[in-house]
């Protein structure tokens, strides 16, 4: 049987706050880089904060609205994994269990979209990154680190193409999310990131 993604969304979150209501809020927020008061935990995500309520089991924006169902189990996951560590080592999508299975998902999701919105104008991609709290790094022609939630760091290039080589791009990540994030998450947090930059204002 086939199981449709807002259905597999909907058992990811129902199973990650089952997990949460038998966590100490105050441990998680301390792991995680987040402020607890009470049982709702607020996090950092990219520019904006999230709202995780351990107990009416929802997830919002501060200030209104809510993430997409796929960034909720996203951030989800995160909370109830992360140590509290960067490690500082770039890793690649492949070299995260499951992601040479899952590479073409993060390919289509991510890295051609990237392509697309940006290919021909890396300043236009540093604008954007600027913006969305990016801090520029010697790489390709443009290149941009974010911390993505406050202990996951992720790292988007770009090399311009020209009449002989066609435009690329990358996303790389800190290998501390290979401890609390899979494949599959790393995908969907990897398009969030570039939808949000193609999003941001000229």
């Amino acid at each position: 049987m086939v199981v449709a993604p807002g259905e597999r969304f909907a058992a990811a979150i129902a199973k990650a706050f089952d997990e949460l209501s038998t966590r100490d809020i105050g441990l998680v927020a301390s792991n995680s880089g987040g402020v607890a008061s009470g049982r709702e935990l607020r996090v950092k995500v990219l520019d904006r904060t999230a709202v995780v309520d351990a107990d009416a089991k929802t997830v919002r924006w501060e200030g209104g609205g809510e993430p997409e169902d796929d960034l909720k189990v996203v951030l989800l996951h995160y909370i109830l994994g992360s140590d509290g560590r960067i490690d500082g080592r770039w890793s690649s999508f492949r070299e995260f269990e499951s992601g040479s299975l899952y590479y073409s998902v993060f390919q289509g999701r991510a890295l051609v979209p990237l392509v697309s919105a940006f290919g021909t104008d890396p300043a236009k991609l540093a604008a954007a990154s600027v913006r969305l709290g990016g801090t520029r790094v010697d790489r390709g022609d443009a290149s941009f680190d974010f911390l993505f939630f406050p202990y996951l760091k992720v790292n988007v290039t770009l090399w311009k193409g020209d009449e002989e080589v066609p435009a690329s791009g990358n996303i790389l990540f800190d290998s501390a999310a290979g401890r609390f994030l899979g494949a599959e998450d790393l995908a969907h947090l990897a398009e969030e990131i570039v939808d949000m930059l193609a999003r941001q204002p000229p």
